[in-house]
C-alpha cells in the first residue's frame, strides 16, 4: 500500500492550515496509536491483532485533520481556541468544498487520487463510527479505539469517552438510529480484547505515553 510518510503527513497540515487544537488531537492519537501497534508487534498477536506499524502511524496522525469541514466555528468548545487568519480562510474554504460531508469522507476525496488505498481507511472510520462491527481493517479498527480513548489530547477511560461522545453528538447518533448502548458494550468488548494481546492493561495507557 502506498501511503504519506509522517513528513508528508504534517506538511498536509500546513498545506490544509490545520488548526492548532486540530493538529494537538492528531499527534496524541498518533502517539498512542503507534505505541500500541509496536508494542502488538512485539507480543505476537492474535488474529485481528496483527498491525502494520508504520501504516497506522501515519493514518492516526491524519485520522482527524479534516475535522474543520465539521466545525461550524474553529473557537467553539471544546477546543476554545483562537485560529489565525490564514486558517480561518482555508476554514472558509473547506466548508464550502465539502458540505455536507464527514471530515473522514473529505479526507477520503482529499487523497484518493494518490494513496486510493490508504484513503479508503477513512470510509472504513467513517463506518466504524456507526457500527463497531463494520468489516475493517485491523488498522482502522485500532485507530478509532484510540481515538475514542483520546479527548482533545489527553488519555481518558473508554466510559469518560464514550460518554462525552454521546452528550456532545446525542442528536446525530437519535437522528441515525444508533444503538448507543451496543456500541459501548462492543467497543468495551474490543478493548478488552485487545489489551488480552498486551503486557498492561487499559487503565495504564496513560502511564506509558507521555502526551
Amino acid at each position: 500500500m502506498n501511503y504519506p510518510s509522517l513528513q508528508e503527513c504534517r506538511g498536509l497540515f500546513e498545506e490544509y492550515k490545520v488548526p492548532g487544537t486540530v493538529k494537538t488531537h492528531c499527534e496524541a492519537v498518533h502517539k498512542a496509536a503507534t505505541f500500541i501497534a509496536e508494542e502488538l508487534a512485539k507480543s505476537r498477536p492474535a488474529p485481528g491483532f496483527k498491525i502494520d506499524v508504520e501504516l497506522v502511524s501515519s493514518f492516526s496522525l491524519l485520522h482527524d485533520f479534516m475535522k474543520a469541514v465539521v466545525l461550524e466555528r474553529l473557537g467553539d468548545a471544546p477546543y476554545y481556541y483562537t485560529p489565525t487568519v490564514e486558517e480561518k480562510e482555508m476554514h472558509q474554504q473547506l466548508r464550502q468544498r465539502f458540505a455536507g460531508k464527514s471530515e473522514t469522507k473529505a479526507a477520503f476525496l482529499l487523497l484518493n487520487k494518490k494513496y486510493p488505498q490508504f484513503a479508503a481507511l477513512f470510509l472504513e472510520l467513517d463506518e466504524l463510527t456507526r457500527n463497531p462491527n463494520a468489516a475493517a481493517s485491523d488498522e482502522a479498527r485500532l485507530v478509532h479505539y484510540i481515538d475514542w480513548r483520546i479527548l482533545g489530547n489527553k488519555i481518558v477511560p473508554l466510559q469518560e469517552r464514550m460518554k462525552y461522545i454521546y452528550q456532545k453528538y446525542k442528536e446525530w447518533i437519535i437522528k441515525n438510529n444508533l444503538n448507543w448502548p451496543e456500541m459501548v458494550k462492543d467497543q468495551e468488548e474490543y478493548e478488552r480484547k485487545l489489551f488480552n494481546q498486551l503486557p498492561f492493561n487499559s487503565d495504564d495507557l496513560q502511564n506509558y505515553v507521555k502526551i
